[in-house]
């Protein structure tokens, strides 16, 4: 069973959180971050609940899976695979949706109307969707929005930024948000997470220990 469909069965509460976190598991997602999900995903459903809501049909959290592709292929943009890891390897839209479900649920709208804009714009411009148009025409067409060049997508500068910040946060947060996949974000950069305490003295020196994420046992660093 894929991560959409664990994530959809557990907001259609058909099975319940150890299963959700086994499943995790099971597809090679970490402890820390497994738990993250169903911290995550527990909050936005009893969120819903009081509001006489429903979770969405979709498996994501907050975003439709036309936005999720969108959003996911602007990350990969802002933040594109090199010879280095980018959004894609970290999950970075697994953040934002998590995200937009629960301590950022005030820019769901903000996303919502943001991305319907750009989608209008792609199809009515060049007459396809921004995910089937190459990364050179992907890239002009993000410098356009930066630089508040696309007159139909309204706040086109602020809504890049706060897509560009998301971005990145998706990609260096603890992995139990969400993103950071792997922690692939830390291991490019060197941070060793909060570590348990150092079996050496690291003053003045590069600290060359594999990254720890804050939900895992003291002593585990697998």
């Amino acid at each position: 069973m894929s991560a959409d469909q664990t994530v959809r069965a557990y907001l259609a509460d058909t099975i319940d959180r150890p299963e959700f976190i086994r499943r995790l598991r099971a597809i090679g997602v970490t402890a820390g971050a497994a738990f993250g999900f169903a911290d995550a995903l527990t909050g936005y459903r009893q969120a819903l609940a009081a509001n006489g809501e429903t979770p969405p049909a979709s498996g994501h959290a907050a975003l439709s899976p036309a936005e999720y592709d969108l959003v996911e292929a602007i990350a990969e943009r802002i933040l594109p695979t090199t010879d280095t890891p980018g959004a894609k390897e970290a999950l970075a839209v697994n953040y934002i949706d998590i995200a937009l479900a629960g301590a950022n649920r005030s820019q769901l709208s903000r996303y919502q109307s943001g991305l319907a804009a750009l989608q209008k714009h792609c199809t009515t411009a060049l007459n396809k969707p921004f995910t089937a148009l190459g990364p050179a025409e992907q890239d002009a067409l993000l410098e356009d929005l930066e630089a508040g060049k696309l007159s139909d997508v309204e706040g086109g500068p602020a809504f890049f930024e706060l897509m560009r910040r998301n971005v990145m946060e998706g990609f260096f947060c603890e992995p139990q948000y969400g993103g950071n996949h792997d922690m692939v974000g830390w291991k490019l950069v060197g941070f060793p997470g909060a570590q348990y305490g150092y079996a050496d003295a690291y003053v003045n020196r590069v600290i060359d220990l594999p990254p720890v994420a804050t939900t895992q046992a003291p002593g585990a660093r697998g």
